[in-house]
């Protein structure tokens, strides 16, 4: 089941639009944080949304 409420990348993708659209620059920095764990097995229990979200910034707010 989806839920609209769980996607951390649509509503960020649609705000960078707007701001996007609202600026004249040609970009727009965005900084993804990233969790650093002491042991390669943790990330495996941890969600790692930084290359999710930066895949879909790529994708959708290119030009």
């Amino acid at each position: 089941m989806s839920s609209r409420t769980r996607s951390l990348t649509r509503p960020i993708v649609d705000h960078l639009r707007a701001v996007h659209a609202e600026t004249e620059d040609d970009r727009l920095p965005v900084l993804i944080p990233e969790l650093q764990l002491p042991h390669g097995w943790l990330r495996l229990l941890r969600n790692q949304h930084g290359p999710v979200l930066d895949r879909a910034i790529r994708r959708y707010t290119t030009r």
